[in-house]
């Protein structure tokens, strides 16, 4: 069975798949970005058909790291950063959260 991993860390036991970064000590939101490699930001590009034309309503999603297109979603679609999910548990849980 294929693990579908492409980033991640762990702090005990080695996953099942043998992938990902070992780190000894949990870290904190802001080291778990970099280390799970989500410290990356999704934009949200307009999109054209072959011939240039404007394809209305839609929007694709773009990691701005790689330039991958991760989908296609509607103009109403609101991107929600991989560091704004985490200061939400921060803020949930209390700073420094480990």
């Amino acid at each position: 069975m294929a693990a579908e991993v492409e980033t991640m860390f762990y702090t005990r036991e080695v996953p099942w798949h043998r992938l990902g970064v070992r780190v000894v000590d949990a870290p904190t939101s802001k080291d778990a970005l970099v280390l799970a490699g989500l410290d990356w930001r999704v934009e949200q590009e307009d999109i054209y058909t072959d011939s240039g034309n404007l394809i209305g309503g839609f929007k694709a999603n773009v990691c701005d790291s790689d330039d991958k297109v991760l989908g296609v979603v509607t103009d109403r679609y609101k991107v929600i950063q991989n560091e704004e999910a985490f200061a939400f548990t921060d803020e949930l849980l209390g700073g420094g959260v480990r």
